[in-house]
């Protein structure tokens, strides 16, 4: 298994918890997965692409999916803005339904016609202003019904491993780094002094005469960020920032 970031293409060992991942994937019948992070950075900037942890067999897919920007044009991802958190995202259910552009369209025909990806199955893990994230799971397969008796089968199980997975991304501080400084690079100044308030340890009732923000509004803008980063409680908020050492961003 590897792992190619946004900054660099190239590709590393990605580790044992994938590799469950994949196994446990592999043993339900589907051929293979991929985790994706989105910041939304990337829609400022082509040159920021999705973080993506994928199986073997979707490897040469990856790295063409990278190579011609795919990410910019990616309906799953549009989807799942659009208040599709919650939901499954059949391929090509959705191609079928006439839900997706020509354009975003492209990304998969690509996929079913020269990497042998018939089918995929996208399902949410997170869903906010700054980023989304998710497995993906795919079959190689040409067979329609067999893939819809999978989903059938293990979309509670599917929904499980992609909480899951997600969680120990976010409990890592070496992924956590790469995956936060680009997403706080979108907060404003206001969120910024909220954040850098917080992890000073003081209550919000002397936020106003530190940075002459009203604590009611302060807490508001608090809370909104926890919701951004997963709907995550203060202190696992808290736990998080105070492992990527973020005060000195701030």
């Amino acid at each position: 298994m590897v792992h190619y970031t946004c900054a660099s293409p190239q590709p590393y060992v990605f580790g044992s918890e994938f590799a469950l991942l994949t196994e446990t994937i592999s043993q339900l019948g589907f051929d293979g997965v991929l985790y994706s992070f989105y910041p939304k950075p990337m829609y400022l900037n082509s040159k920021i692409q999705p973080v993506l942890h994928y199986s073997n067999v979707l490897a040469p897919f990856v790295a063409h999916y990278i190579k011609n920007n795919y990410g910019n044009h990616d309906f799953v991802l549009r989807l799942i803005l659009q208040n599709r958190k919650k939901k499954p995202i059949d391929w090509w259910e959705e191609i079928n339904a006439d839900h997706v552009t020509s354009e975003e369209r492209v990304v998969t025909e690509d996929a079913r016609q020269n990497f042998g990806i018939y089918y995929g199955l996208s399902i949410p893990a997170l869903h906010g202003t700054y980023a989304v994230a998710g497995i993906s799971v795919i079959s190689q397969n040409p067979c329609a019904t067999h893939f819809q008796q999978l989903k059938s089968l293990h979309m509670d199980k599917l929904f499980e491993l992609s909480s899951q997975y997600h969680a120990k991304i976010i409990n890592s501080r070496e992924e956590l780094r790469f995956f936060l400084l680009p997403l706080l690079q979108g907060l404003n100044e206001t969120q910024k002094k909220v954040v850098k308030h917080t992890l000073e340890g003081l209550p919000m009732k002397a936020i106003p005469t530190t940075y002459g923000i009203t604590p009611k509004y302060a807490e508001k803008v608090w809370s909104n960020i926890r919701k951004e980063f997963g709907d995550i409680t203060t202190n696992e908020l808290i736990y998080i920032m105070g492992m990527v050492d973020l005060y000195e961003y701030l």
